[in-house]
């Protein structure tokens, strides 16, 4: 009988110690020529041993088991025979998404349980180590395809639907048929999809985007199917769309929490999710439905979260930031990122938590908020003259804001980005860390009477030479920079806080109310109290 070389592909060692054990058991038919931990491991060994069988996982770190087997594919090699091992339950749909020919899916508990299934499944393949012939091969291609067919078919209607009024009945009755009763009952929505800062590949990479689709399906079929009837749809982009009856009696917030939890299980990444609850006599179920599935950052301000009543119409409609505000979060999220100590910190809480909170009430464009970040971080690049790399850090960061699907996912990136703009600066230009002591102790205490004097004795410097290495460093005069601050604090206190004008004047460090509300006039173009009003009206949607 002959001996047919094996490999194993699997990056927990206690799995590949069990497997190694199993596959040893018919040393008589076949040799473990090698183990590798990743992908990458695998596809050398591939090269180097010619094995007839594969055994892999498919999620590892670094090159994955999907990966590896397509680069074998295109090697020009004899294909091996292929077992793909998996945590996840009826992961049959993750074959249909590519053309990978593996001869056979194995879940590792059913291993487990069985300790002679591997060693079985081996034999079984041995007797076809002989490669595929054309027929061979179109006969496993078209197997695939009706195997999708369901996933396809339901895709398909619920597409039709939302480009044709006219198929929306047609659509609505699959639902009944189903067992959903979205005419007259009680149900619910899902709008899910894939958080791409957790993606361990690209979304223009299609092929392994349909697979992890597919697979996000069954994870999704899989946990909605324990609650009752069901309908899941994969969409483009990584996102997800359910419609589905909730006949467990479970709290909402326990089941969006094991929604995001089996997604972290079984894919190893991150969702972010709206359950939509749908009470009998809803108004034109399919209209909202199509709002919703088609929906543009529906999770930029919330997630992970169900609503109820018609509370998800708001979260469909966004309104442009005033540009006065614009300008005046401008200005304070670059003084906040400028200071002496925050390239390794957040903001400080009451900036962050104030721009957030005003935003969601208000519900400002996503895209504006991006904008206005970009904004700030072209404005801080050019702190950093002629030091290299800053060109391709804001095309990296351009890129990076685009896939931004939450506020905190853009503010998150924001910071990482200045950080490494603090490490060019580092590199190149740095700013005199004398005045940047200055700096830091204006931010901290805006009350105090500073005199410019005072300073520049303070850190040995003569008032001239003080002047000119603070404009040098900050960007503006001394005076210029100690009156923007204050400012800039009070429209942030007359936004975020009830205190009475007068009480502001006195918290910033001004002599009296009159001075500040000249100057505060003077910078703004409105007094403290025609600011506050303007901040406070909502634009009109």
């Amino acid at each position: 009988m002959n001996n047919y070389k094996v490999i194993l592909v699997e990056d927990e060692y206690p799995a590949r110690t069990v497997f190694r054990g199993m596959i040893g058991q018919r040393g008589d038919l076949f040799t473990l020529c090698g183990e590798a931990e990743d992908g990458q491991e695998g596809l050398e060994l591939f090269l180097k041993f010619k094995p007839e069988l594969i055994v892999t996982d498919i999620t590892m770190p670094g090159m994955n088991g999907l990966e590896m087997l397509r680069q074998i594919e295109h090697s020009g090699l004899p294909q091996p025979q292929i077992i793909i091992l998996t945590c996840h339950q009826d992961f049959h749909y993750a074959q249909q998404a590519i053309q990978l020919k593996a001869a056979s899916y194995l879940i590792k508990d059913d291993c487990l349980s069985d300790p002679e299934l591997l060693t079985r499944t081996l034999e079984e393949l041995s007797q076809k180590v002989v490669s595929l012939d054309q027929s061979r091969e179109k006969q496993l291609l078209l197997e695939q395809k009706v195997r999708s067919s369901e996933i396809e078919i339901e895709q398909g209607l619920f597409l039709d639907m939302l480009r044709s009024p006219a198929a929306g009945s047609k659509w609505l009755l699959s639902l009944e048929e189903a067992h959903i009763p979205v005419r007259s009952g009680r149900f619910r929505a899902l709008l899910l999809e894939l958080d791409r800062s957790s993606l361990r590949f690209s979304m223009d990479q299609l092929e392994e985007l349909k697979l992890w689709q597919f697979a996000g399906v069954n994870v999704l079929k899989e946990l909605l199917g324990r609650q009752g009837a069901n309908k899941v749809i994969t969409l483009d982009k990584g996102r997800f769309f359910a419609v589905y009856v909730d006949d467990s009696r479970q709290e909402d917030s326990r089941r969006i929490d094991l929604l995001v939890q089996s997604f972290a299980a079984n894919l190893k990444m991150g969702v972010l999710a709206l359950e939509y609850v749908f009470h009998p006599g809803t108004d034109s179920p399919t209209e909202a439905i199509k709002h919703l599935a088609t929906a543009s950052y529906p999770f930029f301000y919330l997630s992970n979260q169900t609503l109820k009543d018609r509370h998800w119409e708001k979260l469909l409609r966004f309104s442009s930031i005033p540009e006065h505000l614009s300008r005046f979060w401008a200005k304070v999220l670059k003084a906040a990122f400028l200071e002496p100590g925050m390239g390794s910190s957040a903001l400080p809480d009451q900036e962050r938590s104030s721009l957030y909170q005003q935003a969601a009430e208000q519900r400002w464009e996503p895209e504006q908020i991006k904008s206005l970040y970009l904004r700030v971080f072209l404005e801080l690049s050019h702190f950093i003259a002629d030091t290299d790399g800053g060109t391709d850090l804001e095309a990296s960061f351009r890129k990076k804001l685009e896939i931004c699907q939450t506020f905190h996912a853009v503010h998150d990136t924001a910071l990482s980005y200045f950080r490494k703009l603090r490490q060019l600066q580092g590199e190149g230009t740095k700013l005199n860390a004398s005045i940047t002591k200055i700096v830091q102790r204006i931010h901290e205490d805006l009350n105090y009477p500073y005199k410019l004097e005072e300073l520049a004795a303070s850190i040995n410097y003569s008032v001239p030479y003080f002047s000119s290495m603070f404009k040098r460093t900050v960007g503006e005069s001394f005076i210029q920079y100690l009156t923007r601050q204050r400012i800039e604090k009070a429209k942030l206190l007359l936004l975020t806080t009830d205190q009475k004008t007068f009480e502001i004047a006195e918290a910033i460090g001004f002599e009296n109310y009159r001075s500040f509300n000249r100057i505060f006039k003077k910078e703004t173009g409105v007094t403290p109290s025609d600011f506050r009003r303007m901040g406070a009206a909502p634009e009109q949607v």
